[in-house]
This record gives C-alpha cells, structure tokens and sequence, in this order.
C-alpha cells in the first residue's frame, strides 16, 4: 500500500492527532529554555512522548527516510527532557520532605539537605543539554517538516468523503490497541511478586504504550474508550509510583557510596560521613515504605469491578470491530503493527 492508497478517514486520525501533539509541544519550548517552572518541562515531555508513539502507529502515513529522521529528534528531545522531569521530581519530593516530621529531624536534617544540594546541582548542570537538544530540533525544522506533511495529507483528502470513523479505521485502531493489549497481559504475571522490580517496570512501559494507542484511537470509538483510557492511566499511575521508589533507592545507595568516597578523599577519613548517613537512610526507607503501600494498593484496584468493567468495555468495542470488519481477529492483512518492545529506561511516564 502507498501513502496515495491510505483512507482519508485514516489519515484525518492521523493529522487530527499529531497536529495537537505538535501545537502541544511548540507552546511549552521557550519556557522549558527558560526554565522558571518545572511545569513547561513536564508537558513538553509528554508531548513529545505522544508524538513518538503516535509517529511508529501511523509509519506507513511518512516516508521511511524522513520518519526516521523525526523519530532520531524526538527521541533525543525526549531523553533529554526527561531526564530533566525526573530530577525536577526529586527536588520537589526532597523540599517536601524537609518540611515534614522526618526531614525536621535534626539528626535527619545534614543528610536530606546534602542530598538536595546535589540533585540541585545535577539539575543545573542538565540545562545547557535539554537547551542544546532544542536548538538541534529548530536547526533540522523537525517539527516545521512534521507539520508540512501533515498539512499536505490534510490537503490531498479535502476534496475526498471522509469517513474518520469508518470500517477501516476502525480495523487499524483496533489492531493497534489488541497488539498493545497483548503486550500488557504478557507483563501481568510479574505482579505476582512484590519483588520483581524489572518486571513491574515492563509493565509500566507496558501500560504506557497501551495507554497511548486508546488516546489516539479514541475518535474512532467515539467516547467508548473513555473508561479504559481511565482506568489503564490509573494502573500506570501506581506502576510509575512504584518505579519512582526503586529509582530512589538506587540513587539513594549510589549517592551513599559516592558521597563517602568524595568525603575520604577530602578528608582522609569517612567519619564525617557518619551526619550525613541518617538522613539518607530515612529518606530510602520512606522510599522502600511507600513502595509497599503503593503496590498494595495496585493490587487492591484490580480487583475492583471498575478494572473488571474497563476490561469488558474495551472487549466489546474490538469485538464490534471484528463483527462490523468480518475480518477474523479484526486484524487488516496489508498492515505489520509495531510489537517492538521499547528498552527499559529510568524515566518515568506521564
């Protein structure tokens, strides 16, 4: 199939789409090089997430050579704002935690408040990347170049009857979100063990690329997915509240080791370490505390008949996909959906 051969309401999905995601992304840039709030960030993040995944959905909409490019800009735009995102995190939770009952502690108070100097630290010496990974994206015109194409799309089906939510779009929508699907339910089994830190984490990336496939397919459904994407955003939640912990305590031990390495090189001898160990340690078990409580809680909330009635939701509209298409499995044969597995990475999802 060419791009020529696409179906107009497919690519009105398409356009529709990436045309929000792109004005989302645009509005927050010259904030996030300005980097006077966290917020900017954070949505630029997500932004530029959602324009990743919506880009490998609709592949066969983009010329190879020029997708891949986009796709080399946006990853690096990604990685590089949420490394940020994640820092900002901590910062917040750090301040936030010298505020209550524990970083009052004045045995706890030389620890917590070292360790808020660093990520400080780190975080400033961040800046000049995320501003340099922005001025590579204005160089290449990536988002100028994604925009054009979109508006070419948009201009080759404006004499065309667009059905956006037609049988064939309906038929791509609902083999995107059952090959997510699967991907999700392959990752389930690791919620049988409270320790299995790596496979939580697969399910979270799991539940983001899920989530993901519903909002863009959304339109197609018009409004059926709404509980889904709710309940699935829900499960992601406590899924990168859980990763967020074992983030934690990684860096928290790691932090430890350097920190006690920096202060035998300074002063010959780790002792003075020994006002700075308390503090961390009670910031690492309120991490490894709440990480108890949270993933409790995930295990409570699938339990609950709104888990159970999303599921049946999401059901019956693919199933009414296959029906309406006669398609077995409402799988289109001329389309390769993307299963590949995206590396593990630390950041969390938004």
């Amino acid at each position: 199939m060419t791009m020529s051969d696409l179906d107009p309401g497919y690519q009105l999905l398409v356009c529709r789409y990436l045309r929000d995601r792109l004005d989302a992304l645009a509005g927050e840039l010259h904030a996030v090089r300005c980097n006077e709030d966290i917020e900017p960030v954070h949505q630029a993040r997500v932004a530029s997430r959602r324009i990743r995944a919506a880009l490998r959905m609709f592949a066969d909409c983009f010329e190879p050579e020029t997708l891949a490019g986009w796709e080399r800009q946006i990853k690096r735009l990604t990685k590089e704002l949420g490394a940020a995102r994640d820092k900002d995190i901590q910062i917040e939770f750090i301040r936030e935690f010298l505020c209550g009952p524990s970083g009052k502690d004045p045995r706890h108070r030389p620890g917590v408040e070292r360790l808020l100097l660093r990520l400080t630290q780190s975080r400033a010496a961040m800046q000049p990347g995320v501003l340099a990974v922005l001025d590579r994206l204005d160089r290449k015109r990536t988002l100028a170049q994604i925009y054009g194409r979109l508006e070419e799309m948009l201009f080759s089906i404006r004499s065309q009857e667009t059905d956006k939510y037609g049988p064939y779009v309906r038929e791509m929508a609902a083999a995107h979100i059952r090959d997510r699907r699967t991907e999700f339910s392959s990752c389930e089994p690791a919620l049988e063990d409270p320790a299995n830190a790596r496979g939580h984490h697969q399910l979270r990336i799991a539940a983001k690329k899920l989530r993901y496939a519903l909002e863009i397919c959304a339109p197609a459904y018009d409004g059926q997915l709404a509980p889904v994407i709710r309940m699935v955003r829900q499960v992601q939640s406590f899924l990168g509240d859980i990763h967020d912990c074992d983030v934690w305590t990684q860096d928290i031990d790691r932090f430890m080791d350097e920190e006690q390495r920096a202060t035998t090189e300074y002063y010959g001898q780790s002792r003075p370490f020994n006002r700075l160990r308390p503090g961390l340690l009670s910031v690492r078990e309120e991490r490894l505390n709440h990480r108890r409580l949270v993933f409790q809680q995930l295990i409570e909330y699938r339990k609950t008949p709104e888990v159970a009635d999303a599921w049946k939701t999401l059901d019956e509209a693919l199933q009414s996909t296959v029906a309406a298409s006669g398609a077995p499995g409402g799988q289109p044969q001329d389309r390769q959906i993307d299963g590949g597995q995206e590396p593990v990475a630390k950041n969390r999802v938004a």
